[in-house]
């Protein structure tokens, strides 16, 4: 990606694989730019591009691969982006599951110090589905850090209907998608 100047990192599925999170290896390698890009293949790999406003703001870290080094977003910023990103992260099960493994190397500061850099509906999900994966030690941080914010009532799945369901007072949430991790 820097042989066409633009910021990037691995992200998504992929950077969770990395991180031992993912439960299932995927299917292309997914990558986040600064701008729109088309999906490229490389050998027998195929890369998905995704734009993020965020990508040069992100946490990353350099991690060390055969041809080099390659930015990855923290455990904390890939849980962020699988959120961001349900489709490209299979969804709200696979979320649950990824999010399952995930949380083991996420760190509550830095998960805060990540929030700061998105949008809040993303840190309302990624914080009612802690809730729900009974990440107390993540999602209690999350919780008092959203509070101090002006959040509006949010869906889960923005795309679905969520009329007569009630609202998660917590993260100010409407669940209107059943999610049960894979687990």
């Amino acid at each position: 990606m820097r042989f066409c100047g633009c910021e990037y990192y691995v992200g998504l599925l992929s950077a969770a694989a990395l991180y031992g999170a993912a439960h299932q290896q995927p299917m292309v390698f997914q990558v986040l730019t600064d701008r729109m890009s088309t999906n490229m293949r490389s050998g027998r790999v195929s890369i998905e591009a995704r734009k993020s406003r965020a990508v040069g703001r992100s946490p990353t870290e350099r991690l060390q691969t055969e041809t080099g080094t390659m930015a990855v977003s923290t455990p904390e910023a890939t849980a962020l982006d699988v959120v961001r990103f349900p489709r490209a992260a299979g969804q709200w099960n696979n979320i649950a599951t990824v999010l399952v493994e995930l949380a083991e190397n996420m760190d509550p500061h830095r998960l805060i110090r990540a929030a700061g850099l998105r949008q809040l509906p993303d840190v309302q999900r990624l914080g009612y589905l802690l809730d729900l994966l009974e990440e107390e030690r993540l999602a209690g941080p999350l919780a008092e850090w959203l509070k101090a914010r002006r959040t509006t009532v949010v869906a889960l799945r923005p795309d679905k209907a969520s009329d007569g369901l009630d609202c998660n007072p917590r993260w100010r949430l409407i669940p209107n998608e059943d999610v049960e991790p894979d687990l």
